[in-house]
């Protein structure tokens, strides 16, 4: 029996055919490149371009998210989003963890507790939507029918800060047909936002994000 990696499995060329797939469909425009969440996808080469970071993603970085992708592209059919928020912790995925995730909501936690509203600024190249949860909430499709929504509370005298992140009811549809894909895209997702976040903040006020302890830039849970 021939034991296939991760890596392996969901490389470009693996899956190049189920991403190219995506063009001109669920949300996507017709032609070479898949763009969306601030990302260029060239569909001759599998190249991703991030304009937040403002760098080509490594070979990793770009498999993590062809998996995703795939799984988009398995869509059977299209629904309209409801605008029924569900959390990724408590309901989504309420038994499954990302130690990755959570060191970026800690790190989201610490740099916009104090000042909730700098995630506004932070957000702005993403094309975000406020929304009116806690003191600062951002929404932000990182898929063409999938948004996901990051909310920050600042902390109180004996509370200290908090954050979550929320998917609209229908983002399961999107993500695959099992638990374990669902929660693995979901998560990666909202590892990815996060991270970015942290990146875009660390860029905007110029900080050493060497010196930021948070939980890396992947789509997915594990590196």
């Amino acid at each position: 029996m021939i034991l296939v990696s991760f890596w392996e499995q969901w490389s470009w060329e693996k899956v190049k055919d189920r991403i190219r797939s995506l063009s001109g469909r669920l949300g996507f425009e017709k032609g070479n490149e898949l763009k969306f969440f601030g990302l260029r996808l060239n569909l001759v080469d599998g190249s991703i371009y991030d304009e937040v970071l403002e760098r080509f993603l490594t070979d990793r970085e770009s498999i993590s998210l062809y998996y995703i992708l795939s799984l988009y592209s398995e869509t059977k059919s299209e629904v309209e989003e409801v605008g029924e928020l569900i959390s990724l912790s408590r309901q989504l995925c309420p038994f499954i963890h990302c130690p990755n995730l959570r060191r970026n909501m800690e790190a989201i936690e610490r740099l916009f507790g104090t000042d909730p509203q700098l995630l506004y600024r932070a957000a702005k190249p993403f094309n975000y939507q406020p929304i009116e949860i806690g003191d600062a909430a951002i929404k932000i499709y990182a898929l063409p029918r999938v948004p996901i929504v990051l909310v920050v509370w600042a902390g109180e005298e004996g509370i200290p800060p908090s954050s979550e992140v929320l998917f609209d009811k229908t983002a399961p549809n999107y993500l695959g047909t099992d638990v374990a894909d669902i929660c693995e895209a979901a998560m990666g997702i909202a590892r990815a936002l996060t991270a970015r976040i942290i990146l875009s903040l660390a860029k905007m006020l110029n900080l050493d994000i060497d010196k930021i302890s948070f939980g890396g830039y992947r789509y997915t849970c594990a590196d």
